[in-house]
């Protein structure tokens, strides 16, 4: 097995990882802050999602340094690609939690939402998913990776969709302004990440088509829809000060 050589162009996806990074830890701090304020569990929950993101972006930063230092993509950052993956997992398994609090809806599918993600975590670290290895390597391997990610993809759309609709819903009953402003936001940040997941679906679809290297242009804009989840998701669970009162206005 060789190294596939490690392209500047994907540099600046480390700077983004690291600074998406920081932005999370700040985002997190906050969700604390507002759960010791009120004491109740959805900031917690999402300090908790916050925390899995933040530490899957290090790794997968740390994964990208060592590339670009090696100058080849190596054996840390194969690591990366799969440990990214399952932290995933892990945040939509705490994101459905999540929505069973706000919702007081779906609590008995969260063991199966359970297993099928831990079935799933072990399913992306097989070795037959050939993660960052280059293509003239295993021409002739069996490969479950197309398999590993249409399950991944699949998995979190079913959890992002039904937080969705269940806001959808739970915003015609909704008679506060500032609760369903919150269901609003809280709909529009699942659809920034079925987009998000959308986007690398489109980079596959290049990488299988045509031959691309990866990273495309739509690798780029993912991350974009990553930041607005990020952010309405703040506004809906966190609802600052200045926010509530523009609302009440």
């Amino acid at each position: 097995m060789t190294y596939q050589p490690f392209e500047a162009r994907v540099l600046p996806f480390l700077f983004y990882y690291m600074g998406l990074a920081i932005f999370n830890i700040v985002l997190t701090v906050k969700m604390v802050l507002k759960w010791k304020q009120r004491r109740v569990q959805p900031p917690l929950l999402m300090a908790i999602v916050f925390t899995i993101f933040t530490v899957a972006l290090l790794m997968l930063a740390a994964g990208l340094a060592d590339s670009a230092l090696n100058r080849f993509y190596m054996d840390l950052y194969r690591f990366s690609l799969p440990f990214g993956y399952t932290m995933i997992v892990l945040a939509d398994i705490v994101l459905y939690k999540f929505a069973i609090v706000i919702t007081n809806r779906g609590r008995n599918a969260l063991a199966t939402i359970v297993i099928l993600g831990i079935i799933l975590a072990i399913v992306l670290f097989l070795p037959w998913n050939w993660w960052g290895y280059p293509e003239a390597d295993i021409v002739n391997e069996v490969s479950i990776r197309l398999y590993s990610t249409l399950a991944l993809i699949g998995y979190s759309y079913t959890i992002y969709i039904t937080i969705a609709s269940v806001c959808r819903h739970a915003m015609a009953d909704a008679k506060d302004p500032v609760a369903r402003t919150g269901l609003k936001l809280m709909f529009w940040a699942m659809i920034c990440l079925v987009l998000f997941f959308l986007m690398f679906v489109f980079d596959t679809i290049l990488i299988v088509a045509i031959n691309h290297p990866g990273y495309s242009e739509f690798v780029y804009i993912a991350w974009v829809f990553a930041v607005l989840f990020h952010v309405l998701i703040y506004l809906s669970v966190v609802m600052p000060d200045w926010f509530m009162k523009r609302l009440r206005k």
